[in-house]
């Protein structure tokens, strides 16, 4: 009988963004830097294994438009066996957004979603979605 995965209980945490200055009709970049707990890994955004579930960050409709996610290069590792591509410590991902000729104008909040599994040598958990969200003005 298989035993169910283990919770994750938040095995990243998202650094603060400093908020972002865009002008309307341009483009901009903004960094999130996912914070993963020591002697815990997350699969890279493209793992060797197509049932490993890759880091994936989505950003939600609104004020920003995302064009293009840099994720790092990532660390390679040797798991019961397996050579496998991870992330650890602190994970900068960069977007680079679009910002509408007609974007209103003053402050607003862009929000998404980072998806991931965390594993430690022994285990992995249950993949989890953690909600992300910087603030931006709009000039």
């Amino acid at each position: 009988m298989a035993h169910p995965l283990p919770a994750q209980q938040n095995k990243i945490s998202i650094a603060p963004a400093d908020p972002l200055m865009v002008k309307r009709g341009e483009t901009a970049k903004q960094v999130l830097k996912a914070v993963i707990l020591a002697g815990f890994h997350v699969n890279s955004d493209k793992p060797r294994d197509e049932f490993l579930i890759p880091l994936k960050l989505i950003w939600n409709a609104g004020a920003l438009e995302s064009k293009l996610i840099t994720y790092p290069k990532p660390e390679e590792m040797e798991l019961n066996g397996s050579q496998m591509v991870v992330y650890t410590g602190t994970v900068p991902i960069e977007t680079e957004f679009a910002v509408a000729k007609d974007a209103p104008k003053g402050p607003a909040t862009i929000t998404g979603k980072l998806k991931y599994q965390a594993c430690n040598s022994q285990m992995c958990f249950r993949p989890s979605t953690l909600d992300v969200h910087f603030a931006v003005v709009i000039e």
